[in-house]
Protein backbone atom coordinates (compact mmCIF):
# COMPACT_ATOMS: atom_id res chain seq x y z
CA UNK A 1 0.00 0.00 0.00
CA UNK A 2 1.22 3.33 -0.70
CA UNK A 3 0.40 6.43 1.82
CA UNK A 4 -0.18 9.48 0.25
CA UNK A 5 1.13 12.60 1.60
CA UNK A 6 -1.25 14.29 4.23
CA UNK A 7 0.90 17.32 5.35
CA UNK A 8 1.75 18.72 8.49
CA UNK A 9 0.87 17.35 11.92
CA UNK A 10 -0.61 20.51 14.45
CA UNK A 11 1.65 21.90 16.64
CA UNK A 12 0.58 20.64 19.81
CA UNK A 13 0.48 16.84 18.23
CA UNK A 14 4.09 17.55 16.92
CA UNK A 15 5.29 17.92 20.30
CA UNK A 16 3.25 15.31 21.97
CA UNK A 17 4.81 12.87 19.46
CA UNK A 18 7.96 14.30 18.90
CA UNK A 19 10.22 12.19 22.36
CA UNK A 20 8.45 8.86 19.94
CA UNK A 21 9.11 9.96 16.53
CA UNK A 22 12.94 10.61 17.93
CA UNK A 23 13.18 7.12 19.27
CA UNK A 24 11.71 5.42 16.29
CA UNK A 25 13.93 7.37 14.14
CA UNK A 26 16.75 6.18 16.03
CA UNK A 27 15.72 2.36 16.57
CA UNK A 28 14.49 1.89 13.06
CA UNK A 29 11.11 1.33 13.75
CA UNK A 30 8.22 2.21 11.77
CA UNK A 31 5.49 4.39 13.90
CA UNK A 32 2.25 5.30 13.44
CA UNK A 33 -0.36 8.16 14.83
CA UNK A 34 -3.53 6.28 14.45
CA UNK A 35 -7.54 6.07 14.98
CA UNK A 36 -9.55 9.05 16.27
CA UNK A 37 -6.63 11.22 16.61
CA UNK A 38 -6.22 11.12 12.81
CA UNK A 39 -9.34 11.74 11.70
CA UNK A 40 -9.77 15.05 14.19
CA UNK A 41 -6.47 16.25 12.67
CA UNK A 42 -7.86 15.60 9.14
CA UNK A 43 -10.87 17.32 10.93
CA UNK A 44 -9.36 20.30 11.88
CA UNK A 45 -10.66 18.87 16.02
CA UNK A 46 -7.98 19.77 18.76
CA UNK A 47 -6.97 15.84 19.57
CA UNK A 48 -7.59 14.67 22.67
CA UNK A 49 -6.06 11.58 22.81
CA UNK A 50 -2.82 10.14 21.19
CA UNK A 51 -2.64 6.57 19.69
CA UNK A 52 0.46 4.92 18.89
CA UNK A 53 0.96 1.95 16.98
CA UNK A 54 4.70 0.59 16.14
CA UNK A 55 5.22 -2.26 13.60
CA UNK A 56 7.48 -3.92 16.89
CA UNK A 57 7.61 -4.91 20.51
CA UNK A 58 5.17 -2.10 21.54
CA UNK A 59 5.80 -2.69 25.25
CA UNK A 60 9.56 -2.57 24.90
CA UNK A 61 9.29 1.08 23.24
CA UNK A 62 6.65 2.11 25.63
CA UNK A 63 9.32 1.03 28.22
CA UNK A 64 12.74 2.75 26.91
CA UNK A 65 9.95 5.86 25.82
CA UNK A 66 8.96 6.42 29.28
CA UNK A 67 12.69 5.83 30.69
CA UNK A 68 13.25 8.59 28.17
CA UNK A 69 10.58 10.90 29.47
CA UNK A 70 10.35 9.82 33.02
CA UNK A 71 6.44 8.84 33.07
CA UNK A 72 5.11 5.61 34.77
CA UNK A 73 4.04 3.12 32.28
CA UNK A 74 0.90 0.31 32.67
CA UNK A 75 1.65 -2.62 30.14
CA UNK A 76 -0.99 -4.73 29.09
CA UNK A 77 0.57 -7.90 27.71
CA UNK A 78 -2.08 -9.79 26.46
CA UNK A 79 -3.03 -6.96 23.65
CA UNK A 80 0.55 -5.67 24.02
CA UNK A 81 -0.57 -1.97 24.52
CA UNK A 82 1.29 0.15 27.06
CA UNK A 83 -0.39 3.28 28.73
CA UNK A 84 2.19 6.30 29.84
CA UNK A 85 1.38 8.81 32.33
CA UNK A 86 3.18 11.79 31.71
CA UNK A 87 4.71 14.11 34.51
CA UNK A 88 2.78 17.03 32.97
CA UNK A 89 -0.44 14.97 33.63
CA UNK A 90 -0.83 14.04 29.61
CA UNK A 91 -1.61 10.66 28.55
CA UNK A 92 0.34 8.54 25.61
CA UNK A 93 -0.94 4.76 24.37
CA UNK A 94 1.43 2.87 22.79
CA UNK A 95 0.23 -0.49 20.86
CA UNK A 96 2.18 -3.18 18.60
CA UNK A 97 0.06 -3.62 14.98
CA UNK A 98 -1.95 -6.70 15.65
CA UNK A 99 -4.61 -8.40 14.02
CA UNK A 100 -7.81 -9.56 15.81
CA UNK A 101 -10.07 -12.51 16.01
CA UNK A 102 -13.21 -13.32 17.54
CA UNK A 103 -14.11 -16.43 18.48
CA UNK A 104 -17.61 -15.78 19.56
CA UNK A 105 -19.88 -12.83 19.81
CA UNK A 106 -19.37 -10.58 22.21
CA UNK A 107 -16.08 -11.96 23.44
CA UNK A 108 -12.73 -10.11 23.98
CA UNK A 109 -10.56 -10.99 20.43
CA UNK A 110 -7.37 -12.81 20.60
CA UNK A 111 -4.46 -11.10 19.05
CA UNK A 112 -1.33 -11.38 17.28
CA UNK A 113 1.07 -9.33 15.84
CA UNK A 114 0.82 -7.94 12.73
CA UNK A 115 1.30 -4.90 10.08
CA UNK A 116 0.10 -1.62 9.82
CA UNK A 117 -2.90 -2.80 7.44
CA UNK A 118 -4.33 -5.76 9.82
CA UNK A 119 -4.17 -3.19 12.49
CA UNK A 120 -7.10 -0.48 11.13
CA UNK A 121 -8.18 -3.84 9.31
CA UNK A 122 -9.48 -4.46 13.06
CA UNK A 123 -10.76 -0.55 13.67
CA UNK A 124 -14.25 -0.47 13.70
CA UNK A 125 -15.68 2.57 11.58
CA UNK A 126 -13.44 3.82 8.18
CA UNK A 127 -13.22 7.13 9.85
CA UNK A 128 -11.09 5.44 12.40
CA UNK A 129 -9.62 3.37 10.46
CA UNK A 130 -6.76 5.76 9.08
CA UNK A 131 -3.00 5.93 9.94
CA UNK A 132 -0.20 7.96 9.60
CA UNK A 133 3.19 7.24 9.26
CA UNK A 134 5.55 9.82 11.47
CA UNK A 135 8.90 8.87 12.24
CA UNK A 136 10.55 8.41 8.51
CA UNK A 137 9.82 11.85 6.76
CA UNK A 138 9.31 15.01 7.50
CA UNK A 139 5.55 14.93 6.38
CA UNK A 140 3.24 12.43 7.65
CA UNK A 141 1.97 10.30 5.34
CA UNK A 142 -1.10 8.73 5.05
CA UNK A 143 -2.84 5.42 5.09
CA UNK A 144 -6.53 4.91 4.39
CA UNK A 145 -6.84 1.41 2.87
CA UNK A 146 -10.92 1.71 3.58
CA UNK A 147 -11.98 4.99 2.01
CA UNK A 148 -11.90 6.67 5.78
CA UNK A 149 -10.85 10.26 4.42
CA UNK A 150 -13.59 10.51 2.08
CA UNK A 151 -16.36 9.19 4.07
CA UNK A 152 -15.31 12.21 6.39
CA UNK A 153 -16.15 14.61 3.54
CA UNK A 154 -18.76 12.86 2.86
CA UNK A 155 -19.81 12.79 7.08
CA UNK A 156 -20.64 9.71 7.37
CA UNK A 157 -19.74 6.52 9.58
CA UNK A 158 -19.56 3.21 8.24
CA UNK A 159 -18.67 -0.11 9.32
CA UNK A 160 -15.67 -1.45 7.53
CA UNK A 161 -17.46 -4.77 6.75
CA UNK A 162 -21.05 -6.67 7.27
CA UNK A 163 -20.37 -8.91 10.10
CA UNK A 164 -18.52 -5.89 12.37
CA UNK A 165 -21.63 -5.85 14.76
CA UNK A 166 -21.59 -9.75 14.98
CA UNK A 167 -17.19 -9.47 16.15
CA UNK A 168 -17.88 -6.78 18.51
CA UNK A 169 -21.88 -5.47 19.08
CA UNK A 170 -20.54 -2.57 21.45
CA UNK A 171 -19.76 -0.80 17.90
CA UNK A 172 -23.08 -0.07 17.63
CA UNK A 173 -23.61 2.45 20.77
CA UNK A 174 -19.72 4.06 19.01
CA UNK A 175 -21.68 4.17 15.91
CA UNK A 176 -24.14 6.49 17.85
CA UNK A 177 -21.90 8.48 19.41
CA UNK A 178 -18.77 9.43 16.87
CA UNK A 179 -22.40 10.08 14.50
CA UNK A 180 -23.78 12.86 17.30
CA UNK A 181 -20.36 13.89 18.11
CA UNK A 182 -19.38 14.80 14.41
CA UNK A 183 -22.45 15.40 13.19
CA UNK A 184 -22.50 13.05 10.69
CA UNK A 185 -25.03 10.28 9.60
CA UNK A 186 -24.52 6.50 10.07
CA UNK A 187 -24.87 5.27 6.50
CA UNK A 188 -27.48 3.34 4.96
CA UNK A 189 -25.39 -0.57 4.93
CA UNK A 190 -24.26 0.21 8.47
CA UNK A 191 -27.59 0.70 9.84
CA UNK A 192 -29.12 -2.20 8.43
CA UNK A 193 -25.93 -4.86 9.38
CA UNK A 194 -26.98 -2.72 13.03
CA UNK A 195 -30.28 -3.65 12.90
CA UNK A 196 -29.28 -7.58 11.82
CA UNK A 197 -27.14 -8.16 14.47
CA UNK A 198 -30.08 -6.92 17.20
CA UNK A 199 -32.29 -9.17 15.35
CA UNK A 200 -29.69 -12.26 15.24
CA UNK A 201 -29.29 -11.75 19.29
CA UNK A 202 -25.72 -10.72 18.92
CA UNK A 203 -26.30 -7.54 20.85
CA UNK A 204 -28.22 -9.07 23.73
CA UNK A 205 -24.33 -11.34 24.22
CA UNK A 206 -22.93 -7.95 25.50
CA UNK A 207 -22.24 -8.02 29.28
CA UNK A 208 -24.03 -5.98 31.75
CA UNK A 209 -20.89 -4.23 32.72
CA UNK A 210 -19.75 -3.87 28.50
CA UNK A 211 -23.21 -2.17 28.29
CA UNK A 212 -23.91 0.32 31.09
CA UNK A 213 -20.15 1.64 29.84
CA UNK A 214 -21.60 2.14 26.34
CA UNK A 215 -24.70 3.76 27.67
CA UNK A 216 -22.83 6.07 30.30
CA UNK A 217 -20.14 7.62 27.40
CA UNK A 218 -23.11 7.92 25.51
CA UNK A 219 -24.82 9.94 28.03
CA UNK A 220 -21.77 11.39 28.57
CA UNK A 221 -22.02 13.54 25.80
CA UNK A 222 -24.34 16.57 24.54
CA UNK A 223 -27.38 15.34 22.57
CA UNK A 224 -29.11 13.17 24.46
CA UNK A 225 -32.50 12.88 22.57
CA UNK A 226 -30.63 12.34 19.65
CA UNK A 227 -28.83 9.81 21.01
CA UNK A 228 -32.37 7.79 22.51
CA UNK A 229 -34.02 7.93 19.26
CA UNK A 230 -30.67 6.85 17.40
CA UNK A 231 -31.12 3.71 19.69
CA UNK A 232 -34.46 3.00 19.28
CA UNK A 233 -34.88 3.26 15.65
CA UNK A 234 -31.99 0.85 15.16
CA UNK A 235 -33.26 -1.54 18.35
CA UNK A 236 -30.53 -0.98 20.16
CA UNK A 237 -32.98 0.15 23.04
CA UNK A 238 -34.56 -2.93 23.63
CA UNK A 239 -31.55 -4.60 24.95
CA UNK A 240 -31.68 -2.68 27.76
CA UNK A 241 -35.30 -2.94 28.02
CA UNK A 242 -38.01 -3.25 25.42
CA UNK A 243 -40.14 -0.68 27.32
CA UNK A 244 -37.93 2.02 26.19
CA UNK A 245 -38.84 3.10 23.28
CA UNK A 246 -38.67 6.73 21.67
CA UNK A 247 -41.53 9.84 21.33
CA UNK A 248 -41.73 13.65 21.27
CA UNK A 249 -42.25 13.49 25.19
CA UNK A 250 -39.55 11.11 25.68
CA UNK A 251 -37.17 13.65 23.57
CA UNK A 252 -38.57 16.56 25.58
CA UNK A 253 -37.98 15.28 28.76
CA UNK A 254 -34.25 14.60 27.67
CA UNK A 255 -33.86 17.73 26.44
CA UNK A 256 -35.12 19.84 29.48
CA UNK A 257 -32.98 17.16 31.45
CA UNK A 258 -29.99 18.38 29.35
CA UNK A 259 -30.61 21.89 30.26
CA UNK A 260 -31.65 21.42 33.88
CA UNK A 261 -28.27 19.26 34.36
CA UNK A 262 -26.18 21.85 32.83
CA UNK A 263 -27.14 24.44 35.03
CA UNK A 264 -23.96 26.31 37.54
CA UNK A 265 -24.14 24.08 40.37
CA UNK A 266 -25.21 20.87 39.28
CA UNK A 267 -24.19 17.79 39.85
CA UNK A 268 -25.84 15.24 38.40
CA UNK A 269 -24.49 11.51 36.33
CA UNK A 270 -25.51 10.02 33.07
CA UNK A 271 -28.60 8.33 35.16
CA UNK A 272 -30.63 11.53 34.95
CA UNK A 273 -30.74 10.97 31.72
CA UNK A 274 -31.39 7.19 31.83
CA UNK A 275 -34.33 8.02 34.33
CA UNK A 276 -36.18 10.94 32.07
CA UNK A 277 -35.83 8.34 29.23
CA UNK A 278 -37.68 5.87 31.65
CA UNK A 279 -40.06 8.24 32.26
CA UNK A 280 -43.16 6.32 33.55
CA UNK A 281 -41.46 2.88 33.84
CA UNK A 282 -43.11 0.29 36.18
CA UNK A 283 -41.35 -1.26 39.15
CA UNK A 284 -40.72 -4.49 37.36
CA UNK A 285 -38.97 -2.30 34.73
CA UNK A 286 -36.87 -0.43 36.63
CA UNK A 287 -35.59 -3.68 38.47
CA UNK A 288 -34.75 -5.13 35.15
CA UNK A 289 -32.57 -2.19 33.78
CA UNK A 290 -30.95 -2.84 37.09
CA UNK A 291 -30.11 -6.27 36.70
CA UNK A 292 -29.27 -5.74 32.66
CA UNK A 293 -27.12 -2.99 33.41
CA UNK A 294 -25.29 -4.47 36.42
CA UNK A 295 -25.65 -1.93 38.23
CA UNK A 296 -23.86 -1.04 41.57
CA UNK A 297 -25.36 -0.47 44.51
CA UNK A 298 -25.80 3.37 45.13
CA UNK A 299 -27.31 3.55 41.21
CA UNK A 300 -29.58 0.65 41.59
CA UNK A 301 -31.06 2.05 44.55
CA UNK A 302 -32.09 5.33 42.59
CA UNK A 303 -33.25 3.72 39.28
CA UNK A 304 -35.48 1.10 41.39
CA UNK A 305 -37.18 3.97 43.40
CA UNK A 306 -37.87 6.21 40.47
CA UNK A 307 -41.11 4.52 39.81
CA UNK A 308 -42.26 6.21 43.44
CA UNK A 309 -40.67 9.82 42.81
CA UNK A 310 -42.12 9.97 38.98
CA UNK A 311 -44.94 10.97 41.25
CA UNK A 312 -43.77 14.36 41.34
CA UNK A 313 -44.43 15.10 37.86
CA UNK A 314 -47.95 15.37 38.49
CA UNK A 315 -47.84 17.06 42.35
CA UNK A 316 -48.46 20.52 41.57
CA UNK A 317 -51.75 20.63 44.26
CA UNK A 318 -49.16 19.74 46.73
CA UNK A 319 -48.28 22.57 49.11
CA UNK A 320 -44.58 23.72 49.48
CA UNK A 321 -44.20 21.76 52.65
CA UNK A 322 -46.20 19.03 51.03
CA UNK A 323 -43.10 18.80 48.25
CA UNK A 324 -39.93 19.84 50.33
CA UNK A 325 -40.93 16.62 52.22
CA UNK A 326 -41.67 14.71 49.18
CA UNK A 327 -38.29 15.64 47.91
CA UNK A 328 -36.38 15.69 50.80
CA UNK A 329 -33.17 13.19 51.26
CA UNK A 330 -34.06 12.95 46.97
CA UNK A 331 -30.57 12.58 45.21
CA UNK A 332 -29.85 15.09 42.20
CA UNK A 333 -30.32 12.45 39.33
CA UNK A 334 -33.68 11.47 40.50
CA UNK A 335 -34.30 15.30 41.03
CA UNK A 336 -33.23 16.56 38.10
CA UNK A 337 -35.87 13.99 36.18
CA UNK A 338 -38.66 14.85 38.25
CA UNK A 339 -38.32 18.35 37.45
CA UNK A 340 -37.68 17.62 33.61
CA UNK A 341 -40.69 15.52 33.48
CA UNK A 342 -42.89 18.04 35.42
CA UNK A 343 -44.94 21.20 34.45
CA UNK A 344 -43.58 21.98 38.12
CA UNK A 345 -39.93 22.12 37.14
CA UNK A 346 -38.78 25.32 38.62
CA UNK A 347 -40.80 24.88 41.67
CA UNK A 348 -39.34 21.61 42.76
CA UNK A 349 -35.47 23.06 41.69
CA UNK A 350 -36.38 26.14 43.80
CA UNK A 351 -37.64 24.51 46.74
CA UNK A 352 -34.53 22.46 47.01
CA UNK A 353 -32.03 25.04 46.47
CA UNK A 354 -33.58 27.21 49.24
CA UNK A 355 -33.89 23.98 51.50
CA UNK A 356 -30.94 25.67 53.50
CA UNK A 357 -33.14 28.66 54.73
CA UNK A 358 -35.82 26.52 56.03
CA UNK A 359 -33.82 25.21 58.62
CA UNK A 360 -35.28 26.17 62.18
CA UNK A 361 -33.62 28.99 64.59
CA UNK A 362 -34.94 26.98 67.36
CA UNK A 363 -34.32 23.86 68.79
CA UNK A 364 -35.79 21.07 70.93
CA UNK A 365 -34.34 22.50 74.22
CA UNK A 366 -36.27 25.78 73.54
CA UNK A 367 -39.16 23.93 73.95
CA UNK A 368 -38.50 22.36 77.18
CA UNK A 369 -36.96 24.98 78.25
CA UNK A 370 -39.98 27.39 77.71
CA UNK A 371 -41.91 24.42 79.82
CA UNK A 372 -43.01 22.04 77.61
CA UNK A 373 -41.79 18.52 78.92
CA UNK A 374 -39.40 16.05 76.78
CA UNK A 375 -41.50 13.78 74.50
CA UNK A 376 -43.05 13.05 70.93
CA UNK A 377 -44.80 16.41 71.68
CA UNK A 378 -42.02 18.10 70.70
CA UNK A 379 -41.11 16.54 67.81
CA UNK A 380 -44.49 17.16 66.26
CA UNK A 381 -44.49 20.87 67.40
CA UNK A 382 -40.73 21.46 65.62
CA UNK A 383 -42.11 19.63 62.39
CA UNK A 384 -45.51 21.73 62.20
CA UNK A 385 -43.55 24.64 62.93
CA UNK A 386 -40.54 23.66 59.45
CA UNK A 387 -43.93 23.22 57.46
CA UNK A 388 -45.45 26.32 58.56
CA UNK A 389 -42.00 28.38 57.48
CA UNK A 390 -41.67 26.80 54.30
CA UNK A 391 -45.17 27.83 53.79
CA UNK A 392 -44.20 31.34 54.35
CA UNK A 393 -46.97 31.17 57.15
CA UNK A 394 -44.47 32.19 60.09
CA UNK A 395 -41.30 34.12 60.11
CA UNK A 396 -38.22 33.06 61.53
CA UNK A 397 -38.60 35.08 64.71
CA UNK A 398 -42.39 33.78 65.27
CA UNK A 399 -41.09 30.18 65.74
CA UNK A 400 -40.94 29.68 69.29
CA UNK A 401 -44.23 31.13 69.83
CA UNK A 402 -45.72 29.41 67.24
CA UNK A 403 -43.89 26.17 68.29
CA UNK A 404 -45.38 26.71 72.07
CA UNK A 405 -48.83 26.37 70.25
CA UNK A 406 -48.35 23.38 68.66
CA UNK A 407 -46.96 21.67 71.26
CA UNK A 408 -49.35 22.07 73.53
CA UNK A 409 -52.94 20.50 73.76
Amino acid sequence: MTPTPSGTLPPDVLRRVAPARKLARETGIALYLVGGAVRDVLLGRGVTDVDLVVEADALGFAGRLARDLGAAVELHRRFGTAVLSLPDGERLDVAMARAEEYEQTGALPRVRAGSIEDDLARRDFTVNAMAMEIARAKQAALIDPFGGRNDLRRKVIRALHPRSFDDDPTRAFRAIRYANRLGFRIESSTRRAIRAAVAAGAVNAISGDRLRREIRLLFGEPNRAATARAMAALGLSRTIHPALSYDAAVGGRLRRAERLAAQPGRNATWLVYLLSWMGESSTDVADAIVRRLNLSSAPSKTVRAWPAWKALSRAGDLGVAALAGRIEGLGEDALLAAAAAAPLARRLLSIRDAAPAFRLTIRGKDLVAAGIPPGPAIGRALSATLSARRDGAIRPEQELAFALKAARP
